[in-house]
């Protein structure tokens, strides 16, 4: 008889329990909206109608033609991290990068959100020279720096751009940030993270590791704007920009490309035989953003002089 008491309170407790499947703090991701948030909208259209934000004419001409400066960087972390630990690092230090815009085909607005991550904490961000770069879709377009709770801060300059490297450094004016180091001392093997938004899924935290680091076939630049790193975690579009870290939380690049190989061909024109055997993760490496970074330091000084 005692033990039936007993099964029952247990039973009553559990039910009376709140029951979650995350721990305590974990926030739950909310899904992504197709034009995106009318949160982020109405913000950027405030700072719009201020005439705070560059248009998407003023961005092209400052990718051509950036406004160098001496950029301070944190020094790289040394201690290693759990994968808990750097995905809630990631998280703190999330941005998205992107364009708030009018399209051709309506009169609404939309947003266009990328990954990136902020070198300092007064707002040097880097994200893909490709996401920087206005697409042909855009009516009216303006970039904009989007931080994890959701503060909407205007890009004002460009320090340095390169299309072979896919790396654009910009200046954002007014937001406070937390910056991420970078470390170029990687090798095949190590470990390797990523939060970022693939294809709308927000919050997708994975890990894996280095693969290679090769050269990009086809890239017209020099041999240090075609350096790449393939690493095994998971990315999607919607995630590049978004920063590759490894097992202190240092940045060892950022998301660039993704492909999908498959086998030869069935014939002339026939489908793949056997579909698609490998997903290769591109990412552009840490050194580049260093190295442009140290060239726009020299410049800068250079006009001071």
């Amino acid at each position: 008889m005692i033990t039936q008491w007993l099964c029952l309170l247990l039973l009553l407790a559990a039910v009376a329990t709140p029951v979650s499947a995350q721990a305590p703090g974990v926030p739950i991701e909310e899904p992504g909206e197709a034009t995106g948030s009318k949160d982020i909208i109405e913000k950027a259209g405030v700072l719009r109608e201020a005439g705070k934000l560059l248009s998407s004419e003023k961005v092209v001409e400052l990718m051509e033609k950036p406004v160098p400066e001496k950029v301070e960087l944190p020094a790289a972390k040394a201690a290693p991290l759990g994968r808990a630990d750097i995905c809630e690092l990631a998280r703190h230090s999330r941005l998205r990068v992107g364009w708030y815009y009018l399209c051709h085909k309506c009169s609404h607005w939309h947003t266009r959100l990328a990954g990136g991550y902020a070198l300092t904490e007064d707002g040097v961000i880097a994200t893909c020279h490709h996401v920087a770069k206005p697409e042909k879709d855009m009516k009216e377009g303006y970039l904009i720096v989007v931080d994890g709770d959701g503060v909407v801060t205007p890009v004002t300059s460009v320090i340095a751009a390169s299309a072979g490297l896919d790396i654009c450094i910009l200046r954002a004016a007014g937001g406070k940030f937390s910056p991420l180091p970078l470390n170029d001392n990687v090798r095949p093997g190590d470990a390797a993270y990523c939060l970022s938004d693939p294809l709308g899924i927000n919050g997708y935290f994975s890990d894996g590791m280095v693969n290679r680091f090769y050269r990009k076939p086809g890239n017209s630049g020099t041999p240090e704007e075609s350096l790449r790193l393939h690493v095994s975690t998971d990315w999607a579009p919607g995630s590049s920009g978004s920063p590759v870290l490894d097992q202190c939380g240092n940045v060892i690049g950022h998301v660039s490309t993704i492909s999908s190989m498959t086998g030869p061909r069935e014939g002339k024109g026939g489908p793949p035989r056997g579909g698609t055997q490998i997903v290769l993760h591109e990412a552009s490496p840490a050194r580049g953003a260093i190295n442009l970074l140290k060239a726009a330091a020299l410049e800068a000084e250079g006009k001071q002089e």
